[in-house]
């Protein structure tokens, strides 16, 4: 599993529109699409990447508590972020 600390928005680019997997604590399995990498700024002084945040949409109606969720990415294997929901079916995980 690739640390955190080590991605930026370029890892994720490429990754825009694929349909990734979200499993819960529970075990079920969540199809989630990566909608949007948004830049969010300059990096604050001792930070080691710019901030940036990605966006998912799931399936209607999905609700989700916000927490840290594994997500298998293809390519990229398996990272675990926290998300939060934002909207029905809406979901964002920011990096700072």
């Amino acid at each position: 599993m690739t640390p955190l600390e080590n991605l930026s928005a370029s890892d994720f680019t490429s990754l825009t529109g694929q349909i990734l997997t979200l499993q819960t604590a529970a075990g079920e399995e969540h199809p989630l699409e990566l909608t949007a990498v948004t830049p969010l700024g300059s990096r604050h002084p001792g930070a080691s990447r710019d901030p940036f945040s990605l966006t998912f949409r799931g399936p209607s109606g999905l609700r989700l508590p916000q927490s840290i969720y594994p997500f298998q990415f293809p390519g990229a294997g398996r990272l675990e972020f926290f998300i939060t929901q934002t909207a029905d079916s809406w979901f964002e995980a920011v990096f700072t």
